[in-house]
Formats: structure tokens, sequence, C-alpha cells
């Protein structure tokens, strides 16, 4: 089993067969859909509180996609996604290759501004899915959001069989769907 936590800023994968932890930089990629590219900079926020300090802002429409590949079958189980929320509730939908493992609601807060390094966390998305040997797309949608939107720590997934060859080409991307 091969554990895998996305989080902005590094791709830390586990092996917890053998106790190994792997270190990779992760580049973080924006692009709106009229083809114009917006600086996921602009998007990172300093949080003492997220676990590499920085976490993604995102509002309703957008979503965020973790390819990576398998060189044989396994399951996929998607087991948390950490978040802050300054607001309302907000609705997040997790797919893995366009199919909806499923959705949570955010934790609503309001702290005019202060609730954003208060962290929370979805628990488990939906049931193990497997999966054929190949390439892969799990997304984080952001499907109903207040005007102030969510910010994503991390996401983590844990993969059965298997071990991810690669996780996207080292990148994650940002699709504006508004």
């Amino acid at each position: 089993m091969v554990s895998i936590t996305a989080v902005f800023g590094l791709v830390f994968i586990y092996s917890l067969a053998e106790e190994i932890t792997l270190q990779r930089s992760v580049t973080l990629h924006c692009n709106a859909d009229d083809g114009s590219t917006e600086s996921v900079r602009s998007r990172l926020r300093t949080r003492d509180d997220a676990s590499d300090k920085q976490t993604i802002w995102l509002h309703k429409g957008e979503e965020l996609n973790i390819g990576f590949s398998l060189p044989k079958d396994g399951i996929v189980d998607v087991k948390d996604v950490r978040y802050s929320n300054d607001g309302g509730q907000d609705r997040i939908k997790i797919t893995l290759d366009d199919e909806e493992l499923g959705d949570f609601w955010t934790h609503p807060g309001y702290g005019w501004g202060n609730a954003w390094n208060i962290f929370w966390s979805s628990g488990p998305i939906g049931e193990m899915v497997p999966v054929d040997a190949g390439k892969h797309m799990l997304s984080l949608k952001v499907d109903e959001a207040d005007e102030y939107g969510v910010e994503i720590d991390y996401i983590r997934f844990e993969v059965y069989g298997s071990t991810p060859q690669e996780l996207q080409q080292d990148h994650f991307i940002c699709k504006h769907h508004q």
C-alpha cells in the first residue's frame, strides 16, 4: 500500500510496507478557460497551521487535478481533504477519472478573516475504487461556495496493489470552469 499526501508545495509518498518517506517538489499551475494563465502564487496563502505553511485558495467552479500513472491494476482510496474556511459552507466534490467518488460540505467558520488558520478534515471520501493500470486523474472541485471560497491544505489518498509511477509530471493543475 502506498499513501500519497498531496500537500501544496510538496508531494509525500509513503511506502507503509517499507516505512520509507520520499519527498518531491511540486509546481502548481493555474490555467483559465480563456487560455490565459493566472499565477498560482496569487492563490497561495501563508497559514501557520497548514502542513507546509501554505494553502491554495479556490472559488466556486475551480478544481485541482492530480494525475498519476499505475504500472498495474490497483485500488484507490481517498482518505482525507484538509481545508480551512472563513464563511458559509462550501461543497467539495471528488472525482476519479470523471466518476464522482463523493463530496463533502466544509465546516462553516465566521472569523472576519481569522478562521482561515483553523483546519478541518473531511475524513474518507467515497468507497475504495478498483482502477486499471495506466493514467488516472483525481480531481477536487469546488462545486458550491460563497464569495470567500475555501483553502485547501492537502488531499490524502492511498493506492493499494500498485505504486504510482508519476504524479502529473510533478505538478498540479488548477482549472477555472466559470
